[in-house]
């Protein structure tokens, strides 16, 4: 049978109708993967958060039951690495596991997520900032509140670099692209340079003659989501690659992680 060459026209352009359509409404899955994947960590830690302010807040003047709460918070966890509880003066009073001890006792009522937890009486995710204890951290707090009367607050304190490796690793495993995260204001909270873990992409040297890099974490900052491109180097060689990127956001108590997707073009 003959076939009328108009035809194969028309199911050629059907079809890169139909591919331009797929790269238009492209997203990674990976992202609402790990999205998912971070919510539902993070809802268990303040699931136990809220159960344990539940339980002390008409125990506050028991020392031993305090402590035995953040020994149990302590064992639950999953990614936190010490609890604490901060009385109404900004004292980290009683703190476990006990190699953080020798912190009992610090004033910490000047930290930033610690003043807007006691004057909004609300969960806190704080920023990343050089904790006490000597590193870079963050952590989640909730304050105690009984009969409107403040009466401290319970803090996780966690690495985000190790909750956010447990859900991205298996994700890129063997992949062509990579996934690295940016709290907002531009800190990297991940990527697989580990070298770049910390540094803020608006203002750390290394990125200076990267003006499209610059130009993309400005969006990705300013956007709850997304699709640019920039160029930078390949992981672990010095290769300047375009990078076709797609992000979106991981929020909670109001703070925001930057998830981004990135494959070299």
């Amino acid at each position: 049978m003959k076939t009328n060459p108009i035809f194969y026209i028309l199911i050629l352009l059907l079809g890169l109708s139909a591919c331009k359509k797929d790269d238009d409404t492209f997203f990674p899955a990976e992202l609402s993967t790990l999205n998912a994947s971070l919510t539902a960590s993070f809802d268990s830690l303040n699931v136990d958060l809220a159960n344990s302010v539940s339980f002390l807040k008409t125990r506050i003047s028991d020392t031993v039951a305090i402590r035995t709460e953040m020994q149990q918070l302590f064992s639950r966890t999953s990614f936190s690495i010490e609890y604490a509880y901060i009385n109404p003066q900004g004292i980290m009073q009683i703190i476990e596991p006990p190699v953080y001890y020798p912190t009992q006792g610090t004033d910490i009522s000047q930290q930033d997520h610690i003043i807007k937890a006691f004057q909004t009486r609300l969960p806190v995710l704080s920023n990343t900032f050089y904790a006490v204890e000597n590193f870079y951290a963050a952590v989640d707090i909730h304050p105690i509140v009984n009969n409107d009367e403040l009466l401290g607050g319970i803090t996780a304190l966690f690495l985000p670099e190790t909750i956010l490796d447990r859900w991205i690793s298996p994700l890129v495993k063997n992949q062509s692209f990579e996934i690295w995260v940016m709290e907002k204001g531009g800190k990297v909270l991940y990527d697989q340079d580990s070298d770049e873990i910390g540094k803020n992409i608006f203002t750390d040297p290394v990125y200076a003659e990267f003006p499209e890099l610059i130009a993309a974490a400005e969006k990705i900052d300013a956007q709850t989501t997304g699709e640019t491109t920039y160029s930078f180097y390949q992981t672990g060689t010095t290769n300047k690659v375009s990078k076709k990127t797609y992000w979106s956001t991981f929020s909670m108590y109001g703070t925001e992680w930057k998830l981004v997707w990135v494959k070299p073009e």
